[in-house]
């Protein structure tokens, strides 16, 4: 493996870790590394809508934050960058940071989650949009460019 392989890998793992060991939604060591790239942060009023939407974590910066400086790393490192699979990298991830919760709640969890996003609409045959990567439920009805908590496409281009 060649310097600048080495190099970007070793930034792509250096945030993933730095992300999972974050406090839950993020913390100042995870603002200054954000902000060592350049990368946004998310707003308040945005973290607070996820930390009580149905997509739960248990540790670590919001998925969305950690692709924010995967993009920036991926800036710097352009060759390496266009063979990373960003989204599997992501969803990777969210499985690390989401609860477990046990084979028995999946089916109550479901019910719950049907009755709560799709009341009424049964009858109409429509669903709640959701991510195609990380599952999460459009929280915006107008929203229809990116993923609010793992940043994935939510529609693909016609």
């Amino acid at each position: 493996m060649d310097e600048a392989v080495k190099s970007f890998s070793k930034e792509i793992d250096d945030a993933f870790q730095s992300a999972w060991h974050a406090a839950k939604g993020g913390d100042a060591k995870w603002s200054e590394i954000m902000s060592s790239y350049g990368a946004e942060p998310l707003p308040d009023s945005d973290k607070e809508k996820l930390l009580n939407s149905e997509m739960k974590i248990t540790r670590g910066a919001f998925p969305i934050e950690l692709r924010r400086v995967f993009e920036k790393i991926g800036a710097k490192h352009p060759n390496d960058y266009k063979n990373f699979a960003m989204d599997s990298k992501i969803l990777e991830y969210y499985q690390k940071i989401k609860p477990f919760s046990g084979l028995g709640d999946i089916f109550s969890n479901a019910a719950t989650g049907t009755q709560k996003y799709s009341q009424g609409l049964q009858k109409e045959k429509h669903s709640t949009m959701k991510c195609k990567n990380c599952g999460a439920p459009r929280l915006e009805e107008m929203q229809y460019d990116n993923c609010m908590f793992c940043g994935s496409k939510l529609f693909e281009p016609a």
